[in-house]
This record gives C-alpha cells, sequence and structure tokens, in this order.
C-alpha cells in the first residue's frame, strides 16, 4: 500500500504522511456517514456501505438490501415524497453517479453503475416548469451500466444481464442478454449471461 503514496525517498516521507492521515480519516468519515444512513433509510441490509458526500433525498423511501455500495459523491434523489426506491444485494452505485427516482425505482441484484452515470425516472417535456411526468423503471438482476451512460426517463426496463456501453444514451427498453452502446443506443451484441 505504501508504494501508492510514497516514492521510497526520503523527501516524499511527509508527503506519504499526510496521504496515510487522509485514507485513514476518509474510511472512518466513511464508517460513520453510513452508519448515520442506515439510521435514516426506510431500509438497509447488513454490510451496506455509503461513503462521504452521498446526498439523498426522502431517505426514508429507500430500501438498501444486503452488502450495498454506494459511492462518493453519489446522489439518489426525487421531485416527489411519495416515490420509492429499492436496491438489491451485492449492487453497486458508483462515484458521482446520479438515481433519480420520482417515478419509482427498482434495481436488482449484483447491478453496477459505473461512475458518472445518469437515470432518470421523470421529464418536463418541452416546459422544465411544468409537473413532471413519471415512468418507472426495473434494471433487472446482472446488469452492467457503463460510465458515464444516461438512461433516460420512459425506457421502463433494463433486462436480466444486459450491458449498456459507456457514454450510451439509453431511450428504450434494453432486453435481457443484450448489450447496447452509442447515441441514442442500439443493440451491438449478446451478453453471455
Amino acid at each position: 500500500m505504501l508504494n501508492k503514496v510514497w516514492n521510497r525517498k526520503i523527501t516524499g516521507l511527509p508527503m506519504m504522511l499526510v496521504q496515510v492521515f487522509i485514507i485513514v480519516l476518509g474510511r472512518l468519515i466513511d464508517f460513520f456517514m453510513t452508519f448515520l444512513w442506515r439510521m435514516n433509510l426506510g431500509s438497509s441490509g447488513k454490510g451496506t456501505k455509503l461513503q462521504r458526500g452521498v446526498v439523498i433525498r426522502n431517505p426514508g423511501n429507500i430500501t438498501l438490501s444486503d452488502y450495498v455500495s454506494v459511492g462518493r459523491y453519489a446522489e439518489i434523489t426525487t421531485e416527489f415524497n411519495d416515490s420509492k426506491c429499492k436496491i438489491g444485494r451485492l449492487s453497486q452505485i458508483n462515484k458521482n453517479v446520479k438515481l433519480d427516482y420520482s417515478g419509482g425505482l427498482v434495481v436488482g441484484e449484483n447491478v453496477v453503475i459505473s461512475e458518472s452515470s445518469t437515470i432518470y425516472t421523470h421529464d418536463h417535456g418541452a416546459d422544465p416548469k411544468s409537473v413532471p411526468d413519471k415512468t418507472s423503471l426495473i434494471i433487472e438482476d446482472n446488469v452492467w451500466i457503463g460510465g458515464h451512460a444516461i438512461i433516460i426517463e420512459g425506457v421502463g426496463r433494463i433486462g436480466q444481464g444486459a450491458m449498456v456501453a459507456a457514454g450510451s444514451v439509453v431511450t428504450k427498453e434494453v432486453p435481457a442478454g443484450v448489450i447496447v452502446g452509442g447515441i441514442p443506443a442500439k443493440t451491438l451484441g449478446k451478453r453471455k449471461i
């Protein structure tokens, strides 16, 4: 581990000590934040981890199953007080992911949503001040959503074992076991599940 923060030269020692301190302090903050969030969520399973900087709106409406991991600065938000979000066991919501659960969001088991991806379940149409249209989204088990992908409102379902390539914009339902990519996302192939 020290090789990651120290060049093994005496001149690098002060920086190494600062880096080790920051790492230890960060882990303590993550542990404390997980403890606080778990007390506020509607339900959370064992082994759930929420890192520092996570933003959650209406936490009482969110269920996290066992061993769910939510990365730094992820946002799980809604525009409505009655919206629900459920994330299945062993799923991973990575750093800077934005999940909108205004229309209702169910994330299955063993799902990976990679860094800086965005998922919408509502849309304002042509008037940004209008009451939003809500559409629920179900992301089935074993789905992998690549980094910086965008899932827009109205998709409805991403099928079991599907994969969304990095940087894609998904505008319609993705069948089970299919790999999609591009803007808008199109079928690129099949995935062995």
